[in-house]
Order: structure tokens, then C-alpha cells, then sequence
């Protein structure tokens, strides 16, 4: 593997252990206003920025070169790909119509599972990076679309080589980030502070209407969302859960001694 891969391959493991980003801290100035939102689009983006510049400078080349930008992009995509599974991370808008070898706008859109950010390169291999927000398939479905989409990254970071359980408190919170602005993700509890969701279930709000998403059992299994907030319906019980039970220690053996 050459000095090149190698970094970024160590630069894309440092940031994939974690699946999804912590959502930024809000500004002193935000309880009138929603902060903006980051995203593991933005992340992957800013990743994907440095590879970039990475590739032109030890080619001497402008940092809007079109080779620099479509091998960074096709090694980061082709491992996190592999990581998380197929379609986690799309790289798109590489074109050079005057065949200068530089992209035409130095621009491109890096999309994870559903939220874009655009990718910015300049001549000097500096970048620049900013949210282009969620993509919606059918925009008067806000809702339902949001609770697919969280199930869908849920299931992902599930099925990763050091995978987390989707009902893990820290994956859902940390999860809340990926949501399209002006949706809420509530309801999420762990009330025997296992780590874990009490009951798998999760509310989402937007414009005073609500949908219920059940996370499924097992990190494949396809989450089901309901309309109706999660307190209107009957909590399901949970077929798998990955806490083992608590080992028999020097009391315990000591009662079943007696006995």
C-alpha cells in the first residue's frame, strides 16, 4: 500500500469508528433560532477536503485537479462503502467540460444515506464545507421519511465491523444530529440505565403532527413507523437484547451452596 493510502486510510478509520457525528453546541445566541445542523455528511466531506489536498500537493497540482479529486473520492467512498454498507457514501458533480484537468466548479456533493454537504476545493488546496441538507423523496412525507431514514443509519452502524446495537442510548442521541431541521426526535429513555432504550421506540415531531418508529429486534431487522406519538400505543417487548445477564459472584454462589 502506498504512503498515500495509508493515511487516508488511517485518517477514515480515526473518523469512522463513530458512525455518526456529535451534534454540534449550540451558540450562546441559538434560544431564538435553531442551530445549524452538522452532519456526518460534513464530516465525510471535510475528510474527503483533506484527501483531496492531500493528493494534489504531493502531485503538485492545482487543488481542484480532476485526478486528486476523483481517486480521494473513490478510495474514501470504496472504504466506508465496504464499512457501513453499499450506499452508505456517494460522491457526486465531477465534470471538466473544457478538458483542462481541473473540475469545472471545484465542487462536490458527498451524500450519507440521506443528507448532502458540498465540498469546496480551491487552486491552493484549501476547502471549504457546508450543509446541503436532507434529501426528500416525497417532501409532503417529512416525518415518515425522517423516521425511515434514522431506522436505515441505525441498522448501518449495526452491521459495521465493531457495530453498536440500535436501541443504544448514545448511537440514538448522537443520531438526532442527522435529522432534517425542524424535526424532533423525543421520547428516547433509558429508565434502568442498561445504556439501552426502555422499549425501542421513538417519536418524531415536526409542525404539531407525530410518527412512532419501533426499532427492530436485531440490527438487520427493518424498524416499523406508525402515525400517532409513542404514548398513544401499547410498548412491544423485545425479542433480542445484548446485555448479557449479570455473572454469579462469591454471594450468589455462596446461596446456591446452601441450598
Amino acid at each position: 500500500m502506498s504512503r498515500t493510502s495509508i493515511r487516508l486510510t488511517s485518517a477514515v478509520a480515526a473518523v469512522a469508528v463513530i458512525a455518526v457525528p456529535l451534534a454540534a453546541a449550540s451558540s450562546a445566541g441559538a434560544a431564538t433560532r435553531p442551530a445549524p445542523r452538522h452532519t456526518a455528511a460534513m464530516d465525510f466531506a471535510d475528510l474527503l477536503g483533506d484527501a483531496v489536498g492531500y493528493y494534489a500537493d504531493s502531485a503538485n497540482a492545482d487543488g481542484r485537479s480532476l485526478t486528486a479529486m476523483q481517486s480521494a473520492s473513490s478510495e474514501v467512498a470504496s472504504m466506508l462503502n465496504k464499512e457501513f454498507g453499499k450506499g452508505f457514501l456517494t460522491v457526486t458533480g465531477l465534470s471538466d467540460r473544457n478538458k483542462d484537468g481541473r473540475d469545472d466548479d471545484g465542487r462536490l456533493v458527498v451524500r450519507v444515506v440521506d443528507n448532502r454537504a458540498t465540498l469546496t476545493m480551491h487552486r491552493d488546496g484549501s476547502y471549504a464545507v457546508g450543509d446541503s441538507g436532507f434529501v426528500f423523496r416525497n417532501p409532503t412525507a417529512v416525518l415518515k421519511e425522517s423516521a425511515q431514514s434514522f431506522d436505515r443509519i441505525l441498522r448501518m452502524a449495526g452491521n459495521a465491523s465493531d457495530g453498536q446495537d440500535p436501541w443504544d442510548m448514545g448511537l440514538i442521541k448522537d443520531l438526532k444530529a442527522e435529522m432534517p431541521t425542524g424535526v424532533r426526535v423525543v421520547s428516547d429513555h433509558d429508565g434502568n440505565h442498561d445504556g439501552y432504550d426502555d422499549d425501542g421506540r421513538l417519536t418524531f415531531l415536526a409542525g404539531g403532527k407525530a410518527v412512532t418508529l419501533t426499532i427492530g429486534n436485531t440490527p438487520k431487522q427493518v424498524g416499523t413507523v406508525t402515525y400517532g406519538a409513542t404514548w398513544q400505543s401499547r410498548a412491544p417487548k423485545r425479542v433480542h437484547h445484548p446485555v448479557a445477564p449479570p455473572a454469579a459472584g462469591p454471594a450468589s454462589a455462596k446461596g446456591l451452596a446452601r441450598r
